[in-house]
Protein backbone atom coordinates (compact mmCIF):
# COMPACT_ATOMS: atom_id res chain seq x y z
CA UNK A 1 0.00 0.00 0.00
CA UNK A 2 0.95 3.34 -0.74
CA UNK A 3 -0.39 6.75 0.64
CA UNK A 4 0.53 10.10 -1.48
CA UNK A 5 -0.19 13.39 0.15
CA UNK A 6 -1.33 15.50 -2.42
CA UNK A 7 -2.71 18.69 -0.61
CA UNK A 8 -5.41 18.91 2.82
CA UNK A 9 -7.83 15.45 2.08
CA UNK A 10 -6.72 14.94 -0.94
CA UNK A 11 -4.80 12.08 -1.82
CA UNK A 12 -3.90 9.35 -3.81
CA UNK A 13 -3.98 5.56 -2.25
CA UNK A 14 -2.62 2.81 -3.98
CA UNK A 15 -4.26 -0.44 -2.60
CA UNK A 16 -3.85 -3.50 -4.16
CA UNK A 17 -2.21 -1.99 -7.47
CA UNK A 18 -5.51 0.05 -7.43
CA UNK A 19 -5.00 3.71 -7.21
CA UNK A 20 -7.66 5.53 -5.81
CA UNK A 21 -8.07 9.55 -5.88
CA UNK A 22 -9.72 10.56 -2.36
CA UNK A 23 -11.62 13.78 -2.34
CA UNK A 24 -10.35 15.91 -5.42
CA UNK A 25 -9.63 19.59 -3.89
CA UNK A 26 -7.78 20.57 -7.65
CA UNK A 27 -8.22 24.56 -7.28
CA UNK A 28 -5.47 27.09 -7.75
CA UNK A 29 -4.19 28.58 -4.31
CA UNK A 30 -5.71 31.39 -2.65
CA UNK A 31 -9.12 30.37 -4.73
CA UNK A 32 -11.74 30.48 -1.84
CA UNK A 33 -12.46 33.66 0.46
CA UNK A 34 -11.91 33.40 3.91
CA UNK A 35 -14.21 31.35 5.86
CA UNK A 36 -16.37 33.49 8.77
CA UNK A 37 -16.25 32.71 11.99
CA UNK A 38 -12.61 30.77 11.54
CA UNK A 39 -9.45 31.14 13.50
CA UNK A 40 -7.82 32.75 10.76
CA UNK A 41 -10.65 35.39 8.92
CA UNK A 42 -8.09 37.16 6.59
CA UNK A 43 -7.12 33.51 4.68
CA UNK A 44 -7.65 32.56 1.41
CA UNK A 45 -7.46 28.77 0.53
CA UNK A 46 -6.34 26.15 -0.37
CA UNK A 47 -3.10 27.67 1.26
CA UNK A 48 -0.77 26.15 -1.10
CA UNK A 49 -1.03 25.26 -4.58
CA UNK A 50 -0.89 21.66 -5.78
CA UNK A 51 2.40 19.66 -5.19
CA UNK A 52 1.91 18.10 -8.52
CA UNK A 53 0.35 19.02 -12.58
CA UNK A 54 -3.77 18.00 -12.11
CA UNK A 55 -2.62 15.42 -15.05
CA UNK A 56 -0.80 13.35 -13.05
CA UNK A 57 -3.57 13.89 -9.96
CA UNK A 58 -6.07 12.59 -11.73
CA UNK A 59 -4.32 9.48 -13.43
CA UNK A 60 -6.17 7.31 -11.24
CA UNK A 61 -8.20 3.90 -11.74
CA UNK A 62 -11.42 5.56 -9.68
CA UNK A 63 -12.30 8.45 -7.14
CA UNK A 64 -13.34 8.52 -4.11
CA UNK A 65 -15.91 11.24 -2.31
CA UNK A 66 -16.40 11.17 1.20
CA UNK A 67 -18.58 14.10 0.80
CA UNK A 68 -18.86 17.16 -1.35
CA UNK A 69 -17.78 20.13 0.54
CA UNK A 70 -15.84 22.66 -0.99
CA UNK A 71 -12.40 21.24 -0.19
CA UNK A 72 -13.45 17.70 -0.58
CA UNK A 73 -14.81 17.76 -4.70
CA UNK A 74 -14.38 20.73 -6.01
CA UNK A 75 -15.66 22.84 -9.04
CA UNK A 76 -11.88 22.22 -10.52
CA UNK A 77 -12.08 18.33 -9.86
CA UNK A 78 -16.21 18.22 -11.63
CA UNK A 79 -14.30 20.09 -15.14
CA UNK A 80 -10.90 18.05 -14.76
CA UNK A 81 -12.00 14.31 -13.87
CA UNK A 82 -13.09 12.13 -17.18
CA UNK A 83 -16.76 11.82 -16.77
CA UNK A 84 -16.48 7.92 -17.47
CA UNK A 85 -14.22 7.66 -14.26
CA UNK A 86 -15.62 5.44 -11.73
CA UNK A 87 -16.51 7.05 -8.33
CA UNK A 88 -17.16 6.20 -5.33
CA UNK A 89 -19.94 8.21 -3.40
CA UNK A 90 -20.63 8.16 0.08
CA UNK A 91 -24.67 7.69 -0.25
CA UNK A 92 -26.90 7.87 -2.68
CA UNK A 93 -27.77 11.29 -2.29
CA UNK A 94 -24.14 12.51 -3.50
CA UNK A 95 -24.09 9.99 -6.08
CA UNK A 96 -27.49 11.91 -7.49
CA UNK A 97 -25.30 15.18 -7.45
CA UNK A 98 -22.48 13.88 -9.65
CA UNK A 99 -24.92 11.82 -11.82
CA UNK A 100 -26.38 15.12 -12.65
CA UNK A 101 -22.90 16.89 -13.01
CA UNK A 102 -22.43 14.15 -16.16
CA UNK A 103 -20.17 11.45 -14.23
CA UNK A 104 -21.70 7.71 -15.77
CA UNK A 105 -20.20 5.45 -13.18
CA UNK A 106 -21.10 6.76 -9.90
CA UNK A 107 -21.37 3.93 -7.29
CA UNK A 108 -22.85 4.16 -3.57
CA UNK A 109 -20.50 3.07 -1.19
CA UNK A 110 -22.30 0.63 1.57
CA UNK A 111 -21.72 -0.47 5.10
CA UNK A 112 -21.85 -4.40 4.35
CA UNK A 113 -18.98 -3.01 1.61
CA UNK A 114 -18.96 -2.50 -2.40
CA UNK A 115 -16.00 -4.66 -4.46
CA UNK A 116 -14.04 -2.90 -6.80
CA UNK A 117 -11.49 -4.93 -9.01
CA UNK A 118 -10.96 -7.45 -5.83
CA UNK A 119 -11.07 -4.55 -3.14
CA UNK A 120 -13.87 -4.57 -0.53
CA UNK A 121 -14.44 -1.22 0.41
CA UNK A 122 -16.58 -0.01 3.28
CA UNK A 123 -18.31 3.15 4.46
CA UNK A 124 -17.88 4.15 8.18
CA UNK A 125 -19.85 6.62 9.67
CA UNK A 126 -18.43 10.02 10.85
CA UNK A 127 -19.40 13.06 12.86
CA UNK A 128 -18.65 15.99 10.98
CA UNK A 129 -18.90 18.47 13.94
CA UNK A 130 -20.14 17.60 17.47
CA UNK A 131 -23.67 16.53 17.53
CA UNK A 132 -26.64 18.54 18.75
CA UNK A 133 -24.35 21.67 17.92
CA UNK A 134 -22.92 21.49 14.84
CA UNK A 135 -26.29 21.06 12.61
CA UNK A 136 -27.02 24.89 12.98
CA UNK A 137 -23.46 25.77 11.13
CA UNK A 138 -24.50 23.27 8.39
CA UNK A 139 -27.94 24.18 7.91
CA UNK A 140 -27.21 28.06 7.76
CA UNK A 141 -24.11 27.01 5.34
CA UNK A 142 -26.83 25.59 3.29
CA UNK A 143 -24.49 22.07 3.06
CA UNK A 144 -24.76 18.57 4.10
CA UNK A 145 -23.38 17.64 7.33
CA UNK A 146 -22.99 13.75 6.43
CA UNK A 147 -19.68 12.26 5.92
CA UNK A 148 -18.15 9.39 5.67
CA UNK A 149 -15.14 6.89 6.46
CA UNK A 150 -13.99 4.15 4.23
CA UNK A 151 -11.82 0.53 5.09
CA UNK A 152 -10.03 -0.83 2.32
CA UNK A 153 -9.53 -4.92 1.70
CA UNK A 154 -8.04 -6.99 0.07
CA UNK A 155 -5.98 -10.61 0.10
CA UNK A 156 -3.15 -9.81 -1.39
CA UNK A 157 -2.55 -6.47 1.06
CA UNK A 158 -1.41 -7.67 4.63
CA UNK A 159 -2.84 -4.17 6.22
CA UNK A 160 -6.40 -3.30 6.60
CA UNK A 161 -6.62 0.30 5.97
CA UNK A 162 -8.84 3.31 7.68
CA UNK A 163 -9.58 6.35 5.68
CA UNK A 164 -11.44 8.08 8.85
CA UNK A 165 -12.83 10.97 7.02
CA UNK A 166 -14.37 14.53 7.98
CA UNK A 167 -15.11 13.73 11.73
CA UNK A 168 -14.42 14.22 15.39
CA UNK A 169 -13.81 10.94 17.43
CA UNK A 170 -17.61 9.55 18.04
CA UNK A 171 -18.96 5.84 18.53
CA UNK A 172 -18.65 5.99 15.10
CA UNK A 173 -15.42 5.98 14.79
CA UNK A 174 -14.93 3.43 17.84
CA UNK A 175 -17.06 0.83 16.69
CA UNK A 176 -15.37 1.15 12.83
CA UNK A 177 -11.25 0.40 14.74
CA UNK A 178 -13.23 -1.76 16.74
CA UNK A 179 -15.31 -4.09 14.06
CA UNK A 180 -12.47 -3.58 11.58
CA UNK A 181 -8.76 -3.59 13.14
CA UNK A 182 -6.96 -1.62 10.98
CA UNK A 183 -3.36 -1.42 10.63
CA UNK A 184 -3.45 1.91 9.11
CA UNK A 185 -5.38 4.77 9.62
CA UNK A 186 -5.55 8.41 8.50
CA UNK A 187 -6.76 10.91 10.86
CA UNK A 188 -8.32 14.33 9.05
CA UNK A 189 -6.20 16.17 11.82
CA UNK A 190 -6.23 19.86 11.02
CA UNK A 191 -9.20 20.77 13.82
CA UNK A 192 -10.94 22.41 11.44
CA UNK A 193 -13.71 24.97 13.74
CA UNK A 194 -15.69 27.39 13.42
CA UNK A 195 -17.26 29.27 15.99
CA UNK A 196 -19.24 29.02 18.01
CA UNK A 197 -20.11 25.45 16.91
CA UNK A 198 -16.68 24.03 17.77
CA UNK A 199 -14.29 21.57 15.90
CA UNK A 200 -15.38 19.98 12.83
CA UNK A 201 -12.96 17.20 12.23
CA UNK A 202 -10.14 15.75 14.46
CA UNK A 203 -7.84 17.28 16.41
CA UNK A 204 -4.77 16.44 19.67
CA UNK A 205 -8.09 15.58 21.59
CA UNK A 206 -9.54 13.26 18.87
CA UNK A 207 -6.21 11.96 18.14
CA UNK A 208 -5.47 10.08 21.89
CA UNK A 209 -8.49 8.69 21.43
CA UNK A 210 -7.50 7.55 18.48
CA UNK A 211 -4.00 5.99 19.45
CA UNK A 212 -6.07 4.70 22.48
CA UNK A 213 -8.83 2.17 20.64
CA UNK A 214 -5.76 0.95 18.38
CA UNK A 215 -2.46 0.82 20.19
CA UNK A 216 -0.78 -0.91 17.56
CA UNK A 217 -2.09 1.02 14.43
CA UNK A 218 0.12 3.60 12.42
CA UNK A 219 -1.59 6.94 11.62
CA UNK A 220 -1.48 9.17 9.21
CA UNK A 221 -2.19 12.81 9.57
CA UNK A 222 -4.06 13.95 6.79
CA UNK A 223 -5.88 17.23 5.85
CA UNK A 224 -3.41 19.75 6.98
CA UNK A 225 -2.23 22.81 6.30
CA UNK A 226 -4.39 24.06 3.38
CA UNK A 227 -8.21 25.63 5.17
CA UNK A 228 -8.38 28.77 6.78
CA UNK A 229 -10.58 27.45 9.80
CA UNK A 230 -7.90 24.84 10.60
CA UNK A 231 -6.54 25.01 14.23
CA UNK A 232 -4.01 22.75 14.14
CA UNK A 233 -0.97 22.75 11.62
CA UNK A 234 1.71 20.21 10.58
CA UNK A 235 4.19 22.36 13.30
CA UNK A 236 1.96 21.74 16.02
CA UNK A 237 1.64 17.80 15.25
CA UNK A 238 5.29 17.44 15.01
CA UNK A 239 5.58 19.03 18.64
CA UNK A 240 3.28 16.47 19.64
CA UNK A 241 4.90 13.95 18.28
CA UNK A 242 8.31 15.10 19.45
CA UNK A 243 6.62 15.25 23.28
CA UNK A 244 4.93 11.88 23.19
CA UNK A 245 7.57 9.83 21.17
CA UNK A 246 5.73 8.87 18.77
CA UNK A 247 7.82 9.72 15.53
CA UNK A 248 7.39 5.71 14.03
CA UNK A 249 3.22 6.11 15.12
CA UNK A 250 2.04 8.94 14.08
CA UNK A 251 3.19 10.10 10.18
CA UNK A 252 2.42 13.54 8.65
CA UNK A 253 3.68 13.49 5.35
CA UNK A 254 4.53 17.01 3.20
CA UNK A 255 2.08 17.63 0.33
CA UNK A 256 3.82 15.66 -2.87
CA UNK A 257 5.07 13.02 0.01
CA UNK A 258 4.80 9.31 -0.85
CA UNK A 259 4.51 6.71 2.40
CA UNK A 260 5.01 3.43 1.45
CA UNK A 261 3.69 0.39 3.91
Amino acid sequence: MKFRQIRSATAIVTFADTRFLVDPWLAPKDTFPPIPGSANPDLRCPVHPLPVPVEEIIDVDAVLATHLHFDHFDEAAMEALPKSMPVFAQDETDAAVLKARGFTDVRALTFSGVDFRGITLTRTGCHHGIPGVTEVLYEKMNMRMEACGIVFRHPAEPKCFYLMGDTIWCDYTDAAIRLHKPDIIAVNAARAAIEPFGRIIMGLEDLAEVRKAAPEATLIATHMDNVGHATLWRKDLRAYVAENHLESRLLIPEDGETLTF
